[in-house]
């Protein structure tokens, strides 16, 4: 099974990317609506068992660039 996202045009749902399957080939379709994305990005977090992932401190030590970015003229 693969998640693709689509957008419903009348009896029409145009899909958004390729999916690998010949022309007339009958598909079953479990319809979900995106609500928005602070909804969706709630579901997955809740979907997800992050309390059992275990990170080590010092992984996000040096994530974030520390450059002062570029020269802003206003």
């Amino acid at each position: 099974m693969s998640l693709v996202k689509g957008i419903k045009k009348g009896k029409t749902i145009e899909l958004l990317e390729e999916i690998n399957i010949p022309d007339g080939e009958e598909i079953l379709i479990d319809i979900l609506s995106v609500n928005n994305f602070w909804t969706s990005l709630e579901t997955f977090r809740n979907s997800q068992e992050f309390n059992d992932v275990n990170f080590e401190e010092e992984i996000f030590t040096n994530l974030r660039d520390q450059t002062n970015g570029r020269n802003v003229d206003l």
